[in-house]
């Protein structure tokens, strides 16, 4: 077997694997046997099942943190005048844009959100979340600067409100929702969550 087609193949074996054990219960030697490798063939590609794993899932789970990272850089770049106005347009554009992201990649985005090892899908929820948050204080500066009478809150719930949103994506992932009606689902929480924004923004 080719180099290129086997590794594929123990990409695409591995997948199946992890899916159907998740992480923990996933066997190096059962993906050998079903790739008709030896283990030491796999370990010649991948030198542990963490980084097969993260083969299969390293790049996508990248590409959205850079995803979401520059949506927020892009409002950040807005006159100060603009962003209360832009909130609602920047948000509809965004979000229906990491849904299909993720809708894309389905698969891929169902072994980082339920069949990761332990602990490794909160952490990765949480550096959306902290994206997020950096930019929920930098926009309370921003109002606060243009005399909008902001709220007072604290880091506790501005934590939980950013990491609400992906915990949100996360339910779509694990109940096989639609890609249509996720995007219809997004669309309706952003509008829910922005009318709460809103209220603590003094908007």
């Amino acid at each position: 077997m080719p180099i290129n087609t086997t590794r594929q193949e123990i990409l695409e074996v591995g997948k199946q694997e992890f899916m159907e054990y998740g992480y923990e219960g996933a066997s190096l030697r059962r993906i050998a046997k079903e790739a008709s490798v030896t283990t030491g063939a796999i370990y010649g590609y991948f030198p542990s099942k963490e980084a097969l794993f993260d083969a299969l899932t390293g790049e996508a789970a990248d590409e959205l943190l850079e995803m979401y990272q520059q949506s927020h850089v892009e409002f950040a770049l807005l006159p100060p005048d603009q962003q209360a106005k832009a909130l609602d347009d920047i948000s509809d554009q965004s979000a229906p844009s990491i849904i299909n992201f993720v809708y894309d990649r389905f698969d891929i985005f169902k072994l980082l959100f339920l069949k990761s090892s332990p602990g490794w899908c909160d952490n990765y929820l949480d550096q959306l979340a902290q994206i997020e948050e950096a930019s929920c204080w930098e926009f309370i500066k921003v109002m606060k600067s243009l005399g909008y009478d902001v709220m007072e809150v604290d880091a506790t719930l501005i934590h939980i409100i950013s990491r609400s949103f992906f915990l949100q994506l996360l339910e779509f992932v694990a109940h096989d929702v639609p890609r249509e009606k996720a995007n219809s689902y997004m669309i309706s929480l952003v509008k829910f969550q922005h009318a709460g924004w809103k209220k603590i923004m003094g908007l």
